[in-house]
């Protein structure tokens, strides 16, 4: 050897290790059944929009090894050096070409618009969310409080629990006082959130979802809230004005998460009212819709499911679960199962054929259907906003066990949904002490059981239809009915009477519910709130208690 020849062999501990906390598709296995959803391609630069099967070049190192990612992280984002003839190795193939923008004109055009230079259409050109923002801005800066502002809006119309907040702020204290570590300050040990929150999450999951499969920390990705694992979760699956189907009504937040920044169309599928709306049969009308949309020259790529119902407020049979999973399969689709009220699952002596609740994690499709079903294609989110009553503290969770190639692509834009550490520690206290864990859970529940028969009766004894339910913040009522009317301009303006007589609850109409006079609203409110704005409701819109009809 040369004495000037370097010895270039990798013999050091982190080098050949694969990256921490990131999956890789040869860390999961798939059954032989099950076809591979993606290819690794190579892509050669004299042969445009043309890709080959990976060959031995793609193996000159582990592709799953540390020291490989900056190779092939590199490589695959440069051009290839001029007349080396040689292919560029990539994951994905290459981006489509800019599109056109729209035309700037002069400034003068400009500033009729823009209060500057002109804004990028693809934040711009979606739907304006401006009057909602403010509307609720307005809300929560004038929220009642018995004492500091006796004059505020009761806020009956938002799904927030404010039963345990003793159980969470006890919680916080402790938490961050005896678990919080010197790590925590610095960017963590992982690219979401950190190796402790996805060890607590996949034992959560692991006890109370019953996974057909284990559920390991490496099939799951954390963000600030379902909100923003929502939109990079479908700006990673989707393209913009592909669209997704969902059954109306739904809750509204999805327009908020999917369109504003992933350009994706939602499509709403009106199920039949009542019961049926949760039988198997309510896909049928999946089926006709999927052949409506595509007739347009719409492309489908996915399915939402609210598992339980918002802002219907129960639980679906495993039946109806198998027949989402069916269709999905059989039209090779994106299934995404949006469990955020798992937990939130009560008693209700006037609904006793309640389901219990059942994840789509539980769903061992292929064994019961007697059907192949590429895994793949399931995706299940879940956050801590409901079940565990802190919309405030932001932590959301994707799960997806058989798509390591979908995590992989999301650790490209990780880190702009990282939850806080100090969001991370609370969390990850409670998942990982079992009977604390166990004891939240069942009191949450007892609670949501007496706040909701409080509720229902209530507006029963005033004559009021309420929809059966057993799960989330909240009951289905239908004032329409009740008041007489049946048409969408009324069920705004009893809307906007209310708000004005110091009382928000939400109309269906905000649900794309395609039938009037239904409003959403939330009982898991303190009891001192919850009567105040049942009094306001009372009195704005005449409801008389039966025991008060003359004979």
């Amino acid at each position: 050897m040369s004495p000037h020849s370097t010895n270039l062999s990798i013999s050091t501990r982190y080098s050949l290790q694969p990256p921490c906390g990131l999956p890789s598709p040869s860390s999961h296995t798939r059954s032989s059944s099950t076809p591979p959803s993606t290819k690794i391609l190579t892509a050669h630069p004299d042969e445009d929009d043309k890709y080959r099967e990976p060959t031995s070049l793609d193996d000159d190192l582990d592709s799953d090894t540390l020291i490989s990612c900056f190779g092939s992280l590199s490589v695959s984002s440069l051009p290839p050096k001029a007349g080396s003839g040689g292919p560029v190795i990539t994951r994905f193939p290459r981006p489509p070409p800019p599109q056109p923008s729209s035309e700037l004109g002069t400034r003068e055009e400009q500033r009729r618009i823009y209060l500057g230079p002109k804004l990028s259409d693809r934040a711009t050109g979606g739907p304006d969310a401006g009057p909602l923002i403010d509307r609720f801005s307005c809300l929560f800066q004038d929220q009642y409080d018995c004492v500091s502002n006796p004059r505020g809006i009761v806020s009956l119309g938002v799904a927030e629990n404010f039963l345990m907040q003793e159980e969470c702020q006890e919680l916080i204290s402790t938490a961050l006082k005896s678990n919080f570590t010197p790590l925590d300050l610095s960017y963590g040990d992982s690219l979401w959130g950190s190796r402790r929150i996805n060890r607590a999450l996949s034992g959560l999951f692991n006890d109370y979802f019953n996974p057909a499969e284990t559920v390991k920390p490496e099939h799951i990705i954390t963000g600030v809230g379902c909100s923003a694992v929502l939109d990079q979760l479908f700006y990673t699956l989707m393209d913009e004005g592909e669209a997704i189907l969902l059954a109306a009504p739904y809750y509204t937040g999805f327009d908020r998460d999917l369109i504003g920044r992933g350009r994706v169309r939602l499509i709403p599928v009106h199920v039949p009212i009542g019961e049926a709306a949760f039988e198997p049969d309510c896909l049928k009308m999946f089926e006709d819709k999927l052949k409506e949309v595509e007739s347009q020259g719409i492309r489908v790529r996915a399915v939402i499911s609210c598992n339980p119902q918002n802002p219907l407020g129960r639980t679906y049979p495993r039946e109806t679960l198998l027949a989402y999973a069916k269709f999905c399969e059989e039209k090779d689709l994106h299934l995404v199962s949006d469990e955020i009220y798992a937990l939130s699952v009560y008693n209700n002596n006037d609904f006793p054929e309640a389901n219990p609740f059942t994840s789509m994690l539980s769903l061992n499709v292929e064994r019961e259907l007697g059907m192949e079903f590429d895994k793949a294609r399931l995706h299940v989110v879940y956050g801590m906003s409901k079940d565990f009553c802190s919309n405030g503290l932001r932590i959301g969770s994707l799960v997806s066990q058989h798509n390591p190639l979908l995590l992989r692509a999301m650790a490209n834009t990780s880190m702009l949904m990282k939850i806080s550490s100090p969001a991370d520690v609370i969390w990850s206290t409670l998942l990982l002490d079992p009977p604390r864990l166990e004891s939240f859970i069942s009191t949450n529940k007892q609670r949501l059981t007496e706040a909701h028969r409080f509720t229902r009766k209530w507006f029963i004894d005033r004559g009021v239809e309420v929809a059966n339910s057993n799960a989330g913040n909240f009951i289905w009522v239908n004032l329409g009915k009740t008041l007489g009317f049946q048409d969408a301009i009324t069920e705004k303006k009893v809307f906007q009477k209310l708000l004005d007589g110091g009382v928000y609850i939400a109309p269906g109409s905000a649900y794309h519910y395609h039938v009037a006079g239904w409003y959403r609203v939330t009982f898991s409110v303190p009891r001192g709130n919850l009567i105040v704005g049942l009094d306001k409701i009372e009195s704005i819109l005449n409801l008389v208690p039966t025991k008060q009809l003359p004979n």
